[in-house]
């Protein structure tokens, strides 16, 4: 029961801290040896500057890998007048970050990073990514061009994946059927396809065997058709439009990180801002009744609808929204494929000539700065990208010539920024199916239809499927990552100008953030007055039901349909706009492409206008 489950996640925190910390100790203290060694031979020719103050004491060591700790606050650096000039001109053509960045850096600055002098942490989350930050500025491209949890090498599979895309394209010969595309899914991909039929098929021998279970054959056909309703819009987007573009491969695995990851994670940061929510709002209602008394109480009573109106659009916005489409947006941006590299700062194309390169200021990353040293230095050896490649004079020639062959299939992409720009969009979109699907589950057998009714099961499988019907009409989850898809592609794809990487997270999601909100907002408010109305009807009637009904049944269904009708038709065609734009742009870019391979006109593009011999075509 709950003991055993709470009795296990206790065991497991205690593995964690203990037998874990030991090997992410280790790790730790060889990145230092090698982050040491590098800034040594670095600032050695570059700059004399004392960095032994700097560097990590073994007692800052033991706070940074703990269950709750406290890391202090990096000292100041006495930094040349000249070098603070440079750093900060550099720094005025970048964004100091985006939305979620701002408000983080604020609420540490607010409780710990200023009033403390240290860094509160839990499960070491700061120490991962900073040990993520600094391994990626230290290993070689190819060590970092694996799967997680397999660790199988994108070149494995890579290369049969793009020999399908040419066949698809017309440059090579075609293959047909869905076989070549088993042929060609990653390790990872495929463990993902046996384990879900593997648990499914448990799941459902179960539930039917178990005389004790509360589960029928029809019960069992909706949860068929729950997943089946998923990999339909999957096989539509994917299958029939977009196969050439991103490969089953890829899909697979949003898809999974949305059911798997955004899910859980999402109902998790729901549930506790609800209850931060709920807290704050308790402690200023007893507050102003102690400041106010019976006054603030009386108001309260008179002003109670419209105050629970309020609540729930904060949970439709702030909450659900927000939380949901952050969640899609981050589960997207975790999964590194080769289909999507130029998204990641693994790739050898993206330029950013606006980063800073790290040093005694600032040790700043971003996917561009990656991009910018993979390119400006040679990874054929095991040095980093500060180093010679004269620490290890036997190996250059041999690992440069395997970097050159790990390269060559992502450089010779024959997809087109059309094609690019349609793989981010079904890849956002398999993100928010899966995350749909595992909601589309919950809401069905768990917070929907799975509640028996009082003439027995068949209106508790009816409630399954009117359930199941009403989330498959509209699928907002789709909607909203497509919307979200318009500025990733502006951002990753078409990074034309500086401008690019001003788009932060919150210009990506705000778009979706408002349809799902509204989405979300009107069924909250027709909940809000159909509960109100019963309410007041019981009050009237002394608690006596009857027979009547306090509201018109139809008249709240027909509003509440036509609502959110308007609301998926206004992100359609906002998204149709957009998109049509966007195409239009990318159709420019390729045409600039083109004329510099033909060595004809130049094309001049700025983002929102092109010029070709003179002649300019405005956008609109």
């Amino acid at each position: 029961g709950s003991d055993t489950r709470m009795a296990l996640f206790f065991a497991f925190l205690v593995f964690l801290g203990i037998v874990g910390r030991k090997r992410r100790m280790r790790t730790r203290y060889a990145l230092i040896r090698a982050r040491a060694q590098e800034d040594h031979l670095y600032y050695a020719s570059a700059l004399q500057v004392t960095l032994h103050n700097t560097r990590e004491d073994q007692f800052d060591g033991a706070c940074s890998h703990t269950l709750c700790g406290c890391y202090p606050v990096d000292p100041a650096v006495d930094v040349p007048e000249e070098d603070l000039l440079e750093y900060r001109g550099k720094q005025k053509k970048k964004k100091h970050g985006d939305c979620v960045t701002r408000g983080f850096n604020l609420f540490l600055n607010c409780c710990c990073g200023v009033i403390c002098k240290c860094w509160f942490q839990c499960l070491s989350v700061c120490s991962l990514a900073q040990e993520g930050r600094e391994m990626r500025l230290l290993l070689p491209p190819r060590f970092q061009r694996i799967d997680y949890i397999t660790h199988q090498p994108f070149s494995e599979y890579q290369k049969d994946v793009n020999d399908l895309r040419r066949g698809w394209l017309g440059k090579t010969r075609r293959k047909a059927g869905i076989m070549p595309h088993f042929y060609a899914l990653s390790r990872l991909s495929r463990h993902i396809i046996l384990g879900f039929t593997g648990v499914l098929t448990v799941i459902l021998l179960t539930l039917l065997i178990n005389p004790r279970a509360s589960f029928s054959l029809p019960d069992a056909i909706v949860l068929l058709a729950t997943f089946g309703q998923s990999f339909l819009v999957l096989y539509v987007v994917h299958w029939i439009f977009h196969k050439s573009d991103l490969s089953l491969d890829a899909v697979i695995k949003f898809f999974a990180t949305g059911f798997l990851i955004a899910t859980p994670t999402a109902f998790f940061f729901e549930g506790l801002i609800v209850n931060c929510i709920l807290v704050v709002s308790y402690s200023f209602y007893s507050l102003l009744v102690w400041i106010q008394g019976d006054e603030f109480v009386n108001f309260v009573i008179t002003y109670w609808r419209f105050i629970w109106i309020v609540g729930e659009l904060i949970n439709a916005y702030l909450v659900a929204a927000v939380t949901e489409e952050l969640c899609k947006y981050y589960s997207f941006r975790a999964v590194e494929h080769p289909d999507l590299i130029f998204l990641t700062g693994l790739d050898r194309e993206a330029n950013d000539d606006s980063a800073v390169d790290g040093g005694h200021i600032k040790y700043s990353f971003s996917s561009h700065q990656v991009s910018k040293l993979n390119r400006a230095n040679s990874f054929g050896s095991v040095s980093s990208h500060r180093s010679s490649s004269s620490r290890n004079p036997e190996l250059p020639g041999i690992l440069r010539t395997t970097t050159e062959e790990e390269f060559y299939e992502d450089e010779n992409d024959a997809r087109t920024y059309r094609q690019k720009a349609a793989a981010v969009t079904t890849g956002m979109i398999g993100v928010a199916v899966g995350l749909g699907c595992a909601e589309n589950f919950l809401y069905v057998f768990v917070l929907g239809g799975a509640q028996e009714s009082e003439d027995g099961r068949s209106g508790g499988v009816l409630e399954e499927w009117v359930v199941l019907l009403f989330r498959s009409v509209f699928p907002i989850h789709a909607l909203a990552a497509a919307m979200q898809s318009i500025n990733m592609i502006r951002k990753f794809v078409e990074c034309t100008d500086d401008n690019s990487h001003r788009i932060g997270v919150g210009r990506i999601i705000l778009p979706a953030v408002l349809l799902h909100g509204s989405f979300d907002a009107i069924l909250m408010s027709i909940n809000v007055f159909i509960e109100s109305s019963w309410d007041k009807y019981l009050e009237e009637n002394q608690g006596n039901e009857g027979n009547g009904v306090p509201y018109n049944a139809l008249v709240v269904n027909l509003v509440a349909w036509a609502s959110i009708i308007c609301v998926m038709l206004l992100g359609i065609l906002w998204y149709y706009r957009e998109n049509r734009a966007q195409r239009l742009r990318l159709i420019l870019l390729e045409e600039r492409d083109k004329a510099r391979e033909e060595g004809g006109a130049a094309v001049v593009y700025d983002g929102t206008s092109t010029s070709t011999g003179g002649s300019e075509v405005e956008l609109v």
